[in-house]
Formats: C-alpha cells, sequence, structure tokens
C-alpha cells in the first residue's frame, strides 16, 4: 500500500517534510524548517534550548510529533530528556532535494544511522554550510556532534566531549546527477533541476504500483534551465500515479530571468564611476556567476566574502557552474574582525600566528594568498570593486567609506513578513547615511510561474497532483480534468 503523509510545506511556502510509504520502505522528501511557524514562537533573541533536545521543536509545531519517533530523532537527544530510544531506525532515508533551509535544514534532528541522500553539490554545499556557521545551534548536516556525551580525561576525570571526540559521521550519500538507487524494494532517480541555487533535484521514485514523482523546488530560466525541461521530459514518460508539485508562483505570470538579472546589474555597473556594493544571496552560485560576467565585462574585480570563498573551494571540480577562486576578476573580501589586526598600520608588530587569531580556522588558509583584499585596498580603488555586503556585514562601510558616485544593488528578495520590513528599513538607513539612495533592484525568483507550473502539470499528466510548498494550493484547481488533492497537515494519503 502507498501511502504519502504530508508534516509539512502545507499551505506554506517551505518547510517541506513528506513522508512516503512504499513496498515496505518508509523514506522522506526533505525535512526542512518551516519559517512561517518557527517566526510564530521564535526570533534571533528566543530561541529553543539545547538542553531539551526536540522538545520545544515537538512542543511549537516544528517537528512532527510520530508514533515512533524514538527509531527517527537523534539518540543523544532523546536519552538526554528522557523519551525513549529505539536501538535501530525506524525510517529508511531521507531524499534532499536541495540545501535550502526550508528543505534541508532539520536533518540535524535526524539520527546518524538513517541515509541521507542528494545531489555531490548539495553535499559539498551542507559540508560548507556546516564548516562557516560559527559553531552555532542546529547545523548538524554531514557530520553528527554528539550533545551531553562525557570522555575521561588523562587525569582521570571526566568532562564534557568535543571536537572529534563527539563526532559522528552521518550516512550521507552524495549522488551523480541522474543516479539510480534503490532503497528496500524501491528504485529512486535523482534528476537534476534549475533553482537559485546549485545541486537542486527532483525525484522520480519507482513503486509496485507505479511512479511518485517530486519536484522540489524548480523554474526554467536561469544558466541551466534546460535540466528542469529534462526532468518535466524523464517525469512524463515515467506516467506516474502521483506527482508533489511546488507551487510557490502559482498565483504569477512569467516574468524577468537570471539573464534579466545580468543585463540590468550591468547597465548600473556601467554608469557608476566608483564602487559597486551587492547584497545577493551568498549560496546562490548562479547569481554570483551574473555578477562575475558583469564584473568581467567591465574590466572590474567581483570581491567575496570569506565564506563565499570557502563554498567555492568546496564546489571545485563540481557541475555548479561556479567560477574558479583563482580566477583573475575575483579577489577574496577579508573584513576586519576580532582585534582588527588585518588593517592596523603597525600589523608587522604583531606575530602572523597572532593576526590569524582573529579569524576561525577555516577562514585562515584564505589571509595569505595573493588575491585577498582589505577594506583599505577597496577605498582606495573603489572603481575597481563590486563588493558583496549582505544585511549582517552593513557596518563594513564605516571601514570602507564609499565616495560619491557609488551605487547599492539589491539582488534578492523583497521582505515578505514584518521582520523583513524591519531589516530593510534598517538596510536602507544605513545606504541612506552613506549616500547611496536611491539603490537598485535587481533580482528574480527561484521558483517557476504559475504558466509554467501549470504548463509542468500537463505535461507529465499524473493520476493525481498533490500541491505544496505554496500558500495558494486553491489555484491549482484550475486544471480540468486531473484529480488534485489538496493536502492537509499530518493527514494520510493512500494512493
Amino acid at each position: 500500500m502507498e501511502k504519502l503523509t504530508f508534516y509539512g510545506g502545507v499551505g506554506e511556502i517551505g518547510g517541506n517534510k513528506i513522508l512516503v510509504e512504499v513496498d515496505g520502505a518508509r523514506v522522506w522528501l526533505d525535512f526542512g524548517m518551516s519559517f512561517k511557524q518557527s517566526n510564530l514562537y521564535f526570533d534571533d533573541f528566543l530561541q529553543p534550548k539545547r538542553y531539551n533536545g526536540v522538545i520545544d521543536f515537538l512542543e511549537m509545531g516544528l517537528l512532527p510529533v510520530l508514533p515512533d519517533m524514538g527509531g527517527f530523532y537523534r539518540q543523544d537527544y532523546l536519552s538526554h530528556t528522557g523519551m525513549a530510544v529505539e536501538s535501530c531506525p525506524a525510517y529508511d532515508a531521507v531524499l534532499l532535494s536541495h540545501a535550502h533551509a526550508d528543505h534541508a535544514s532539520y536533518i540535524h534532528f535526524v539520527r546518524s544511522d538513517i541515509s541521507i541522500y542528494a545531489m555531490d553539490v548539495t553535499k559539498r554545499m551542507l559540508a560548507s554550510m556546516e564548516e562557516t556557521s560559527g559553531g552555532g545551534s542546529f547545523c548538524d548536516y554531514l557530520t553528527l556532534k554528539e550533545s551531553f556525551k562525557l570522555r575521561e580525561t588523562a587525569k582521570g576525570t571526566l568532562s564534557k566531549a568535543r571536537g572529534d571526540d563527539a563526532r559522528v559521521a552521518r550516512a550521507f550519500n552524495g549522488l551523480t546527477p541522474g543516479e539510480e538507487f534503490s532503497i528496500g524494494d524501491i528504485k529512486v532517480e535523482a534528476i537534476p533541476v534549475n533553482h537559485s541555487l546549485p545541486g537542486a533535484c527532483g525525484y522520480l521514485i519507482h513503486t509496485s504500483q507505479g511512479v511518485i514523482v517530486y519536484t522540489g523546488d524548480l523554474r526554467f530560466h536561469g544558466y541551466a534551465g534546460e535540466l528542469t525541461e529534462e526532468f518535466v521530459r524523464r517525469a512524463a514518460a515515467s506516467e506516474p500515479i502521483a506527482l508533489i508539485c511546488e507551487g510557490t508562483r502559482i498565483d504569477q505570470k512569467e516574468g524577468s530571468t537570471e539573464q534579466d538579472v545580468q543585463e540590468k546589474v550591468a547597465g548600473v555597473v556601467q554608469k557608476t564611476k566608483n564602487l559597486v556594493i551587492a547584497n545577493y544571496p551568498w549560496k546562490d552560485i548562479e547569481r554570483l556567476r551574473s555578477f562575475y560576467e558583469v564584473a568581467r565585462a567591465t574590466g572590474r574585480k567581483l570581491a567575496l566574502s570569506l565564506k563565499q570563498a570557502y563554498l567555492l573551494q568546496q564546489l571545485e571540480g563540481s557541475d555548479a557552474g561556479a567560477p574558479s577562486l583563482d580566477d583573475e576578476n575575483i579577489v577574496i573580501y577579508v573584513d576586519r574582525k576580532g582585534w582588527g589586526l588585518i588593517t592596523k598600520s603597525d600589523r608587522l608588530a604583531y606575530p602572523d600566528s597572532i593576526v590569524k587569531q582573529d579569524y576561525a580556522t577555516w577562514e585562515r588558509e584564505f589571509l595569505d594568498l595573493p588575491n585577498c583584499v582589505t577594506c583599505d585596498d577597496i577605498h582606495r580603488r573603489q572603481g575597481d570593486f563590486i563588493v558583496r555586503i549582505d544585511f549582517f556585514d552593513l557596518t563594513d562601510l564605516i571601514n570602507i567609506r564609499p565616495n560619491a558616485g557609488s551605487s547599492y544593488i539589491w539582488s534578492k528578495t523583497e521582505p515578505f513578513d514584518d521582520e523583513g520590513e524591519i531589516e530593510q528599513g534598517k538596510v536602507e538607513r544605513w545606504l541612506e547615511h552613506f549616500g547611496l539612495m536611491p539603490y537598485e533592484k535587481a533580482h528574480v525568483s527561484g521558483h517557476a510561474s504559475g504558466t509554467e507550473i501549470k504548463r509542468l502539470i500537463k505535461e507529465i499528466n499524473p493520476k493525481k497532483l498533490f500541491p505544496v510548498h505554496t500558500e495558494q494550493p486553491d489555484l491549482f484547481s484550475e486544471l480540468k480534468g486531473m484529480d488534485i488533492v489538496i493536502p492537509e497537515k499530518g493527514r494520510e494519503y493512500i494512493l
């Protein structure tokens, strides 16, 4: 019996957590964070307590309450809070569609012996996110760092386990494009799609009754839009019994493309005499590529953050389409941290080892590269650079001090809640202070339009359609001659 249960992604954009039970296998499609649900109860200064393990998340509906949680959630969290722990996993696998938090971040809570599958590029991205998180909470993606574990010291006393003593490798499988693999008696195909970060894919799950298709998140434009077209062709050829389809922009007609963004950015850069400052998502390699192409065409250098430099390093040799870190049009912006020694006039009075202590271990390897620049370098040669500065780095403007004739480009999604509106208001006050108003906007969605989604569904032609990742699932009812099921959270659906 084939069953689907939707624990997230229902009536909201993101938070996908979909359980597929077929032919004796129990497989999750994504296990992501619900921003909508989380923002109802938590914010930057009001966070779940680590000592409670999964309890705070279960209490506030962020994680699903399951009849056999002891065989799904991580053992260290459960045992520390007195919850039942099963010796063997009760679920077989989690299939991740991509590395966005609303699809992947809650694998942090999954026990380490449950297999996780994702494209190799997604695996690399999650590894980068884990390493550069600054030791923050809830980011155990490829390695699980056991909490509440004790170790015996050389003196025979007990201490909290840290570092390698607490690390447990997950059963994480990096897939190649189009790879087929088996989970029990079912066969799964991972088919790449285009999205606003590399490594995105959809899945074809072959069961004894037929194929279940999961789109993940996708779009048809971008530098690799043909990937999504090929996914549609493969999905249609499988004649699926069910299609689980994203519908973020089901209410919108076709709009701009990534190529349009590049043209808009080029126009801004060409008319800017001094510094160009941009804010775009740090994981969006296609957007990075758009800015890189403009920098190359206009004789500028694209200044990447240390976090982006680390990500590009992790993606080297992959099919992510990222430029090389040693490209002549790429520089690494080393911002001031700690004591700010990187730009002090008497820096040579400090041993190099002391200067590097201002930076995390993963950052230090970049400090000696020949293409590193500091705020002083950018200030002196403002017309040479496009530099990415996001919301959390706005204080860098005080060090860079953009001259008159500089530009700021907002290249990310518009605010969609009160918190986003407040954040954008702060951004605009900073821009006003440094003479960067009015600023330019150049962005396009990582999701297919409603017109494209409806075409996708008609071409795939499933027996049953389950809309997810949308706040307007009722708009799918406009598709006639199709069995459309608007899923309810926590309800089982038998195919």
